[in-house]
């Protein structure tokens, strides 16, 4: 295991800093669902011009950019805050990069791993709108959309450049969730056609992303357990990723 240190090293400051982790995430949390690094891209605004654009308090959004701008999320010149490069490049909506949608994703979870004590004595899971905190919808939206954000922002490309379908026709996909590999490997492959098997609501994310790339011809989507629903024996590729 892993020792900090020294018993002189130690420094309860390492605690304090575990416990305030989620602080940094609750302000990330916070950039993505204001909008607040769209309204920045590219521009050089004061604290009262966000706060207009936003609909918020002055005083509360000057600390919020204020905090921002320390977890280098934000550059600040004079009274003026504008993105950083890191949020320019992965953090803007609409951006071949943008990972938001992701980071949304995992701080649904939030009230779930503030109950983790009760989930590791119970011996179940805790689904984050099974507390209340996020809806349903929300859940699988989040979920589906950030994963398609991480296969967008490089991992689709990896696995094409990883992968020789040459000669390959079918591709079973399982648990393809939002179609985000099929939808990289089909346009990759024009000779390819790929079954993407996931619940329903992955699929209802999936369905317009496979539209949206114009593959509706080389990709189809199967509702179903893939546990038992039938699979007919003829691909020639079968592809899993992520499922636990």
């Amino acid at each position: 295991m892993h020792r900090t240190g020294s018993p002189v090293d130690m420094d309860p400051e390492q605690v304090n800093e575990l416990a305030r982790n989620f602080w940094y995430s609750a302000i990330l949390r916070a950039g993505i669902k204001l909008d607040v690094f769209s309204i920045l891209e590219g521009n050089n605004l004061t604290s009262g011009e966000v706060a207009r654009r936003i609909g918020a308090s002055p005083r509360y959004v000057q600390a919020f950019l204020d905090c921002c701008g320390v977890l280098d999320l934000l550059d600040k010149e004079g009274d003026q805050y504008t993105n950083s490069p890191l949020t320019s490049r992965f953090l803007v909506k609409n951006k071949k990069e943008y990972v938001g949608d992701h980071a949304l994703h995992h701080t649904n979870t939030w009230a779930s791993w503030g109950r983790l004590d009760e989930i590791v004595k119970e011996g179940k899971t805790l689904l984050p709108y099974e507390t209340g905190f996020v809806d349903a919808p929300t859940y699988w939206t989040d979920y589906m959309i950030g994963q398609h954000n991480r296969a967008e922002s490089g991992q689709a490309r990896h696995l094409v450049e990883s992968l020789d379908l040459r000669g390959k026709h079918k591709m079973l996909d399982l648990g393809g969730g939002a179609a985000s590999y099929s939808i990289a490997l089909c346009a990759a492959n024009p000779d390819l056609h790929a079954v993407v098997v996931d619940q329903k609501e992955p699929l209802d994310v999936a369905r317009p992303l496979v539209e949206q790339h114009d593959l509706g011809n080389q990709i189809t989507l199967l509702e179903g357990d893939f546990l038992d629903t039938h699979l007919e024996p003829d691909y020639d590729v079968v592809l899993i990723s992520g499922v636990v």
